[in-house]
């Protein structure tokens, strides 16, 4: 879509401001918009359509109680006149320096290694009795990260289609409410599968010990991981599929800090467990890569639950 600008509030002065919402002076205005426009001259300017100029409304804070003050019925109706008055022309383009610009790539890099330091989690937390459930553990979450990457981008084309065709910023954020939990669950169950089908493999080549080795597959391969590190595994999952959605969505930054986040307290706890400083329940196979990337995640989700409902992070 190519880009568009706006001018708004016709000859007004540059100076002009508009007076807050519960200024008695905006309700005998003669036309409150035109003020409204005044005040978000920059908002209008940017804006390529009225679901942008809502949010943006809402952002300020002129949300459905102050609306009324400005003779309309929702804040959707009000971005609506503002965006039918601003007359559109084009944006000359900005000159760019010929030559190539490796862009990114440090960032790149960054996220890469973060990522590569979340899926080793499981190895490097591992007690010396679990290396190789750990280590299995730990291989199968790699084609999970392509599909977290994969259900990231599905996440972006549907609201991206969704800006196009709600009918306002409500009706927007309502289709979208389902939209992050789908994406994440069909990430968890491609990590669920590529775990049980690593854990088959080992079994196969090794078998445990125990009666459980012959009572058949499914049963050695359930058991070969402990419950607490099947708990690991998804809350693993749940944490590279946000961080996927945060990229996809402009907020590459968290989605690295909170990868970062994960890898240093996985570092921490197996540090405080090597100094006798955690208790018993450390030993437990799965334990610390459960509870250093539940932090993260507990961090980054609300954000990606934010940046889901907000139509500006699908331009």
């Amino acid at each position: 879509m190519g880009r568009m600008t706006a001018r708004c509030g016709g000859d007004e002065p540059a100076d002009r401001r508009a007076r807050p919402p519960d200024d008695p002076g905006a309700r005998g205005s003669a036309d409150p918009v035109r003020e409204l426009m005044a005040a978000h001259r920059g908002l209008c300017e940017r804006a390529v359509d009225s679901l942008e100029i809502a949010a943006g409304l809402e952002e300020a804070g002129i949300g459905a109680a102050l609306v009324g003050r400005y003779r309309h019925a929702d804040v959707f109706a009000l971005a609506d006149e503002l965006f039918a008055r601003v007359p559109r022309r084009p944006v000359e383009p900005v000159p760019v320096a010929p030559g190539p610009r490796p862009v990114g790539w440090r960032h790149r890099f960054g996220v890469l290694a973060g990522l590569l330091g979340a899926l080793l989690l499981p190895l490097a937390t591992a007690p010396p009795g679990a290396l190789g459930t750990a280590l299995t553990l730990a291989v199968a979450g790699w084609p999970a990260a392509g599909a977290a990457d994969r259900a990231a981008r599905w996440l972006r084309r549907t609201g991206r289609g969704q800006v196009r065709s709600a009918a306002t910023a409500a009706e927007f954020r309502a289709r979208m409410r389902p939209v992050l939990p789908v994406a994440l669950g069909l990430q968890l169950a491609v990590l669920a599968l590529t775990s049980f089908i690593a854990l088959a493999v080992l079994t196969a080549l090794v078998p445990p010990p125990g009666p459980v080795s012959h009572a058949g597959l499914l049963p050695a391969v359930v058991q070969r991981a402990g419950a607490v590190q099947w708990y690991g595994q998804a809350v693993l999952g749940l944490l590279v599929g946000t961080a996927a959605v945060l990229r996809r969505l402009g907020r590459a930054g968290l989605a690295l800090a909170g990868l970062l986040v994960a890898d240093g307290a996985g570092l921490l706890l197996v540090a405080l467990r090597e100094g006798g400083l955690l208790g018993g329940w450390a030993d437990v196979p799965g334990a610390l890569a459960a509870l250093a990337a539940g932090v993260a995640a507990a961090v980054l989700l609300p954000a990606a639950w934010a940046a889901t409902g907000r139509p500006g992070a699908f331009g």
